[in-house]
């Protein structure tokens, strides 16, 4: 089983609105409700895709009710742990035919201190039937930048591998705890290593980072493409050009197509393929974490996977 946990659920409420603008009165053509944030849209993916998946991390209030309550309708399993504070939403606003979108993201509850005590709890408590965790997303204002470290080191050290999918400084903190994965995408991974003037500088910027400790690298530079950095070997997929209706989640839908891979015991250009097919599929339909299984299989023949030697620095 594959654990997600997501430190800062939401309630995702997409509208699909034409010709939407910044003033003016719109009306509403389709309203799509999801349980969201990065760990969830994992979950979500990892469901459709028939793996074994548990979604954890904080819920809340009147909004986290209903987010536990779709959950259970899609099937997806859970266990969180509840705050008396109330879980947030978030607004999207969708013209499909242009495939532009707006994103308005409410900042979430303040979490005390000992929330994450009883995460602890939680996580040492599903140990026992899970081969991994997926850390995604960013926190609530106010959590500690080293959050993901500690977690990380936690989980690792009752022998369960980890993916780090985070951005800033907790991304700059968890990584010292060597998460088997990270998956940043190119600004993130800017931020984290840059600035880069080229890609080569990059890669080997990331060469850096897995020989001191993190598993591999998983680097999303979107419509271009993704990489994977393992000790041995830097791969890149390169993907069909397709019309774009929602990127939203795709970086959560190839972590998911990645530890599918994984589960079923894949090389690492096998995992890379299928994980830019599911990424691809997600940015054709609307809602984060929502594929296509055939769309998926037909994706998949479109994308080629080169081995790639970087020039000496």
């Amino acid at each position: 089983m594959i654990v997600t946990v997501t430190l800062n659920p939401a309630l995702d409420k997409t509208y699909s609105v034409a010709d939407f603008a910044l003033a003016g009165v719109f009306r509403v053509s389709k309203v799509q409700h999801l349980p969201s944030g990065k760990g969830l849209n994992v979950s979500r993916v990892l469901h459709t895709l028939g793996v074994p998946t548990m979604a954890s991390g904080f819920l809340g209030g009147f909004t986290g009710k209903h987010i536990a309550q779709e959950l259970d309708r899609l099937g997806i399993k859970h266990d969180f742990v509840w705050s008396n504070c109330e879980s947030r939403q978030c607004i999207i606003v969708l013209n499909e035919e242009k495939g532009i979108h707006t994103e308005l993201l409410e900042p979430g509850p303040f979490l005390a201190e000992e929330m994450f005590s009883h995460l602890e709890a939680k996580l040492d408590a599903l140990a026992a039937t899970t081969k991994w965790v997926s850390f995604s997303g960013s926190p609530p204002a106010g959590t500690p930048d080293d959050i993901f470290y500690h977690l990380i080191k936690q989980v690792k050290a009752r022998g369960i591998k980890t993916v780090l999918d985070a951005r800033g400084p907790w991304l700059q903190e968890g990584i010292k705890a060597g998460p088997e994965i990270i998956k940043p995408n190119w600004d993130e991974f800017q931020a984290l290593g840059g600035p880069f003037s080229t890609t080569t500088a990059a890669l080997w910027r990331a060469q850096e980072i897995v020989a001191g400790g993190v598993g591999l690298v998983l680097l999303s530079k979107g419509h271009e493409g993704a990489y994977a950095v393992s000790p041995a070997k830097v791969y890149f997929a390169q993907i069909p050009a397709v019309k774009i209706v929602s990127a939203v989640g795709s970086g959560d839908a190839l972590v998911a197509g990645f530890l599918a891979g994984l589960e079923e015991n894949w090389s690492v250009a096998t995992c890379l393929k299928f994980a830019n097919a599911v990424a691809i599929s997600n940015a054709c339909n609307v809602g984060a974490g929502v594929i296509d299984l055939e769309q998926v299989r037909k994706l998949e023949s479109l994308i080629t996977i080169t081995e790639l030697k970087l020039s000496p620095q």
